[in-house]
């Protein structure tokens, strides 16, 4: 549940694109430059997107490594972003003071 809460707060605040035909997921770290994730964040949000918790949004031009081209935004759903505030609320019991 960490990872997904991390990886809804790190979309709607630094923002995620999908590179190439794979749609490597991405990090954005300036407007047009982006950096590879982890492999754990990759999927989770290939499984947020599939399960319409983040949506994909228009085109972009990006640069990655050496690849300069295409690449589509990560959107933040409202309904996204509401349970993302409610679930960082929430006390963890796992999170032992």
């Amino acid at each position: 549940m960490e990872l997904i809460e991390r990886v809804l707060r790190e979309a709607a605040s630094v923002g995620f694109v999908l590179v190439g035909i794979r749609e490597l997921v991405c990090r954005r770290v300036t407007d047009d430059l982006v950096e590879s994730v982890s492999p754990d964040v990759d999927h989770a949000v290939h499984q947020l997107i599939e399960s319409k918790w983040l949506e994909v949004g228009g085109t972009h031009h990006v640069r990655y490594d050496r690849y300069t081209g295409p690449a589509r935004s990560v959107l933040v759903p409202r309904k996204s972003k509401q349970a993302a505030y409610r679930w960082g609320s929430l006390a963890k019991p796992w999170k032992a003071a």
